[in-house]
């Protein structure tokens, strides 16, 4: 039986050269292949990783229209 394959979305920072030569780490998406014991230790991890900045800001501003 072959093992699963699962494909997955991630965040990978990449060094790009900008406006004048500058040198800026971005994060760029990209979609790889995990087997299934990566993907379940994946999703474990993904439950408990802390909020992002964004994510944070988006949740304010969902909960401040809640509470006018």
């Amino acid at each position: 039986m072959k093992p699963m394959k699962h494909k997955v979305k991630v965040q990978v920072p990449v060094e790009k050269r900008g406006l004048l030569g500058l040198k800026k780490t971005v994060m760029e998406t990209r979609t790889i292949e995990v087997d299934d014991k990566t993907y379940k230790k994946m999703k474990k991890e993904q439950k408990n990783r802390p909020y992002s900045i964004e994510e944070m800001m988006l949740y304010d501003e969902i909960f401040d229209e809640w509470d006018s």
